[in-house]
């Protein structure tokens, strides 16, 4: 998808927002798990504690942080953003919704759908290309948290139950990158009309003048 610089850093502000607000809601939400002594009911509460919650609050803080000042500092200076910049901020999205997912019940944990919200809103940004590279992260991701949950027997309960949700998270990231890439064909088709339909006015008006 083609798109200018100001569009693209756009993207990535309003993509750090949102993980600004998912990261201390994410944290309030395991705080009152920890708080409350209730984190047995959703996972092993022994993989939950004070100090987990801090090292992914801060590793989320300091990444969004450090974004923010990329993005103020390219949008100061007028400069497009780097082309790994969403890569990078997808992938990490990726691992700290993976990080989460261990001690909030693993494969059963109601943060799973997380993972659409990342694949999908990066899917519609920037098109088939990074909805691939989204699917495929949390393809590898999700594999190696189920590992380490089910460690260390070789075999993963609910297979197929398994089986379904990464198809549908595939099924999701792959056809919002369609869309995405659809819309982008539409929205060029219109502006050649566009270009197409001015031309003619111009060539119209030149006809009225030597008239």
């Amino acid at each position: 998808m083609v798109h200018g610089p100001h569009w693209e850093l756009k993207n990535e502000k309003n993509k750090n927002h949102i993980r600004w607000l998912l990261i201390c809601l994410v944290a309030i939400y395991l705080g009152y798990l920890e708080y409350s002594g209730r984190a047995h009911e959703v996972g092993p509460a022994h993989l939950l504690s004070w100090q987990g919650i801090g090292l992914l609050f801060l590793t989320g803080a300091v990444f969004s942080a450090a974004t923010s000042i990329l993005l103020g500092r390219a949008e100061k200076v007028s400069r497009p953003i780097p082309e790994w910049l969403k890569y990078i901020t997808m992938l990490f999205d990726m691992a700290l919704i993976t990080a989460v997912l261990v001690p909030t019940g693993g494969s059963h944990s109601l943060l799973f759908f997380l993972y659409f919200i990342v694949v999908v809103s990066n899917a519609m940004r920037y098109g088939m290309r990074l909805a691939l590279v989204g699917v495929f992260a949390f393809n590898l991701m999700y594999t190696l948290m189920l590992l380490y949950q089910h460690y260390p027997s070789t075999e993963i309960t609910g297979f197929a139950a398994e089986i379904l949700k990464v198809a549908a998270v595939w099924l999701v990231g792959i056809y919002a990158g369609y869309l995405a890439r659809r819309f982008e064909h539409l929205r060029g088709e219109v502006d050649r009309y566009k270009e197409l339909v001015r031309v003619l006015m111009d060539r119209a008006g030149e006809g009225k003048s030597s008239g």
